[in-house]
């Protein structure tokens, strides 16, 4: 039997359902063996890839991104859509499309997901997360009940992207009304999508059922549950056993065992995503540059994919992706493995051995335990002192009171522009800026360039915004493209997206006699 870690399911094998709540029951009973899901299920509560990889099936975008044909904008809750300028742009609402509540979807609803009592404005709650995707917001005007136009402050280049992407999945007005408070409402979100949340038991698992009246057509499973298991050889052994339908996080070093089982299959490679080191610039032994410089270079990026992944993941170009296009910078230069110069750096600035803290999880991440392990002796070799740190949450990850230094994190390419990864992440409305590990007025004045230049003005700036993190100022440092491996019972056909995101709607699923 062929087995492809670049898996290609056909789509057009027998389906085990039938397109009728009637037929529920006979339809499969998914169960997803993971590390981790998320505590908070709205992604303006919770910017994971956790909670994408889940909450993407419940709650649904007006456009989408087609992962199996190069990224193609393809209507979802807007059956249309058209731009009115630079800054606006129109949306047809999908007639006949109803929430998991029963209510009807329009343009109301388009409204109040993007208004003050979810999203626009400061005090609003989701705000904090969701400002780095949508903070040009400026109005939702509701024109009729499927139509509706939606008004950045300023020229925007990616507004169709944005509406197709994350941070834009639209919700449920009488819904969210009901559970009568934010903290309620994050528990257990409504939307559209092909599932609804079932069940939580937090640290346990969620258990998403079918939406029977999904406006999209028969929904394959009847249920999809992502139950928590945190060890690899836990996670294999329920694959095998038929206990786990999918297992995530699955390591290169597992491989083998999955070839040897014929019931067994891989799928997967590397995302639209970059794992990286982030470094706390308040920290006192990070404030110096050169510490940090040092740091960025005494990793050899080739021996950790080599080591880490049998080579089936890259060391990118810097922090950017080749999807970029035009904005990808070809001829810049990465930051180059060089523990001569990483001694030089260190001594420059006088530093004397002080401890430096790396705090990081059980697996998040592929592989991210022995990564970790890779990289402080990689650092101990060029005279780094190195505090490994194995906590248990995010809260711990990001606590500054006792002594963030350096620790994991990834940067996702959420639409297929520099706007939607390096000045995301790392500009004023980013994560690190916000939280006060990095801030650059530099490399803030050139991303305002970025957002609202023409072609050969962006991508001066997104080269100067380069240099930077890779040089001049670094807030951390890349890694290697982010992979994420699936173990897959081989009766189940299934095309991974090219993201976290794990669907399991008719466009991606189907089961084999």
């Amino acid at each position: 039997m062929n087995k492809s870690i670049w898996r290609t399911c056909a789509l057009f094998g027998s389906l085990m359902i039938a397109g009728s709540a009637a037929w529920a029951d006979e339809r499969p009973n998914l169960n997803v063996a993971v590390t981790l899901n998320p505590p908070r299920l709205d992604p303006m509560a919770e910017n994971s890839n956790v909670n994408s990889r889940v909450m993407k099936n419940v709650l649904e975008t007006l456009i989408r991104t087609d992962s199996q044909n190069d990224g193609a904008l393809v209507p979802g809750l807007a059956e249309s859509w058209s731009r009115i300028d630079g800054r606006t742009v129109e949306f047809k609402i999908r007639p006949g499309v109803t929430c998991h509540n029963g209510e009807d979807f329009d343009a109301s609803d388009v409204a109040f997901s993007l208004g003050p009592i979810r999203f626009m404005g400061e005090d609003a709650p989701g705000w904090a997360i969701a400002q780095q995707y949508l903070g040009g917001l400026e109005a939702v005007d509701v024109k009729d009940s499927h139509t509706v136009q939606i008004r950045f402050k300023e020229r925007d280049p990616l507004i169709e992207l944005r509406f197709a992407n994350w941070m834009t999945e639209m919700v449920c007005q009488d819904a969210y009304e009901a559970a009568g408070s934010w903290e309620s409402w994050v528990q257990s979100p409504v939307g559209t999508g092909p599932y609804k949340i079932g069940e939580v038991v937090h640290g346990d698992y969620i258990r998403l059922d079918a939406n029977d009246a999904y406006w999209d057509g028969a929904v394959p499973a009847n249920s999809v549950t992502f139950k928590i298991v945190p060890e690899m050889a836990s996670r294999i052994a329920g694959l095998t056993t038929g206990e786990y339908d999918f297992i995530t996080e699955l390591t290169v070093d597992q491989f083998p065992v999955l070839d040897a089982n014929e019931d067994l299959t891989i799928a997967g490679g590397p995302i639209r995503n970059i794992r990286v080191i982030i470094y706390d610039e308040k920290n006192p032994q990070l404030q110096d540059v050169r510490i940090r410089q040092a740091l960025s270079h005494a990793i050899d990026r080739d021996l950790i994919v080599d080591a880490m992944f049998g080579g089936r993941v890259t060391v990118p170009n810097g922090l950017q992706m080749k999807i970029f296009g035009d904005l990808y910078i070809a001829d810049h230069q990465g930051t180059s493995f060089d523990p001569e110069k990483a001694k030089a750096l260190l001594k420059e600035a006088g530093y004397n051995g002080e401890e430096i803290s790396y705090r990081y999880l059980q697996d998040y991440y592929t592989g991210e335990v022995d990564t970790a392990q890779i990289l402080a002796e990689m650092w101990r070799q060029v005279g780094l002192n190195i505090k490994l740190e194995l906590v248990e949450n995010w809260g711990q990850i990001e606590d500054v009171a006792e002594g963030r230094g350096i620790f994991n994190w990834s940067n996702s390419a959420e639409y297929p522009d520099p706007l939607g990864q390096i000045y995301r992440l790392y500009g004023p409305n980013g994560w690190f800026q916000v939280n006060g590990t990095y801030e650059s007025e530099e490399f803030n004045a050139l991303g305002e360039a970025l957002q609202i230049g023409e072609t050969p003005e962006r991508i001066e700036a997104m080269r100067a915004m380069l240099e930077i993190y890779e040089r001049t100022d670094p807030p951390g440092t890349y890694l290697h493209t982010l992979p994420m491996f699936y173990g897959v019972r081989n009766n189940i056909n299934w095309v991974p997206t090219d993201t976290g995101f794990m669907d399991f709607s008719a466009n991606s699923l189907s089961f084999s006699n």
